[in-house]
């Protein structure tokens, strides 16, 4: 599949390739066009299944154990938005599928395993369980395992009438075939979310997927290629814009992941090449608020946040706080930096910047043999200065920072660089308002 998978890409590069002695863009854009209308295609599907058949699926139903199986609503509010959307967006190659409203709409978390219900129990039965420690009165229980590989003995040496799995094992492939050819009652118990996402797609959804694939290019007269995996699940996405997103992994490629240990940024820059070490750890500490708050999050609260890191930010040393790059073309771009700054139409900040360092050294002849002038090549840090009549920007080469004569930081302005604003670009399309450098916010009279 990866093979194939690699071949169309490289295809698709060939023909919207002028240089390819077959190039042709009606090709390439019929590639495009086709993976479009495949991912439309299965976005209809999905929300098919959820809004019109779900409700019905008693055959599902009943292999998860699941009870009061409710209607999702597929009505939409004044803004055209689904009440409950199913389908959360739809990249190239992907749908975004939400299992909230299944969730909601269903009786699922330890439907089986609990007290009320084992002590009901009136056969004997055997508990494969992972997390949890089952503890029940019935003598009917003949024995709790916590391994697939000791169900084979257990079923023959105990001859259970009925085994209540625990659905953290539901993606075992080896244990799904035992529990195929065995004649004994399975029930699957659903302690948490992810176990029950997993088990609707086990037991539905991925079957559901292919067939529909399939009848896709059926229609075509081709036999289908495709196959929309499970591939990750998320416990909730920042949505910043289009193919821009923050995704908050417990799930992918057959890993759990504990919670906000794995955010993963698409399109997004969360952490750039030029962000001070302080920053970066700071920005994900307030990413990991807003994933740790979904439901609840708000301003207030975040500008506390806000407030108690700019405090730190003020304490903080000079490089831990100071933004990165790389100074080229130097030579090329500077008119004088020995009498007065002098640059070149559109020379770029970081140049500007190492020629304010360069000048303030020819100024400080007694510590040119400590320092070296930065040319062409040069990696540097810089920050903001209070003083700006010079250059409103100094920089200096890393772990060299010239304290004898370099400039006074401008804490005010390198905060806003180098925190609010990669914050606010991630809380606006959140619909909070964006926080000033006078760290309050502006409220919309009519918002």
């Amino acid at each position: 599949m990866r093979g194939h998978k690699l071949v169309l890409n490289g295809s698709y590069g060939a023909f919207a390739t002028p240089y390819f002695i077959l190039y042709n863009k009606h090709v390439a854009g019929t590639i495009t066009a086709q993976g479009r209308d495949l991912t439309k295609t299965m976005d209809i599907v999905n929300e098919n299944y959820w809004y019109n058949q779900w409700h019905l699926d008693f055959e599902l139903h009943s292999k998860l154990g699941i009870k009061n199986v409710t209607k999702i609503d597929s009505s939409k509010d004044d803004d055209g938005n689904r009440i409950e959307p199913v389908s959360i967006y739809a990249d190239t190659d992907s749908v975004f599928v939400s299992f909230q409203p299944a969730i909601k709409h269903s009786e699922w978390k330890n439907v089986h395993l609990n007290n009320e219900h084992l002590s009901k129990i009136s056969v004997p039965f055997l508990i494969l369980e992972h997390r949890t420690k089952t503890k029940t009165d019935n003598k009917n229980l003949v024995s709790i395992i916590n391994s697939p590989l000791d169900l084979i003995n257990e079923i023959r040496d105990k001859n259970p009438s009925l085994i209540i799995i625990d659905g953290f094992f539901s993606k075992d492939r080896d244990l799904n075939k035992v529990i195929d050819d065995i004649k004994v009652d399975v029930i699957w118990n659903w302690s948490n979310e992810l176990d029950y996402i997993q088990g609707i797609d086990q037991f539905r959804f991925g079957e559901y997927f292919k067939k529909m694939l399939d009848d896709y290019a059926l229609k075509f007269g081709v036999p289908n290629e495709e196959d929309f995996e499970l591939e990750r699940v998320s416990e909730s996405i920042i949505n910043i814009a289009k193919k821009k997103y923050i995704q908050h992994i417990v799930y992918e490629d057959g890993i759990s992941h504990d919670r906000l240990t794995y955010l993963f940024p698409k399109g997004v820059e969360l952490i750039r090449s030029s962000t001070p070490l302080f920053a970066r750890e700071k920005i994900i500490e307030i990413v990991k608020y807003l994933f740790a708050h979904p439901d609840d999050f708000n301003i207030r609260d975040l500008i506390k946040l806000v407030k108690n890191l700019r405090t730190e930010f003020e304490l903080a040393d000079i490089n831990d706080i100071s933004m990165q790059s790389s100074c080229s073309r130097y030579e090329d771009k500077i008119i004088d930096d020995k009498d007065k700054l002098e640059f070149v139409s559109g020379a770029h900040f970081a140049v500007k910047a190492s020629a304010y360092h360069n000048y303030l050294l020819y100024k400080n002849k007694e510590y040119q043999q400590k320092y070296e002038f930065i040319k062409s090549g040069t990696k540097i840090k810089y920050y903001y200065c209070k003083d700006t009549k010079l250059n409103k920007i100094f920089a200096y080469i890393r772990g060299s920072y010239p304290m004898e004569f370099s400039p006074d930081i401008c804490y005010d302005a390198q905060f806003e660089k180098a925190i609010l604003s990669p914050i606010n670009s991630i809380i606006q399309p959140l619909g909070m308002p964006t926080i000033t450098k006078r760290l309050s916010v502006v409220m919309g009279v009519f918002s």
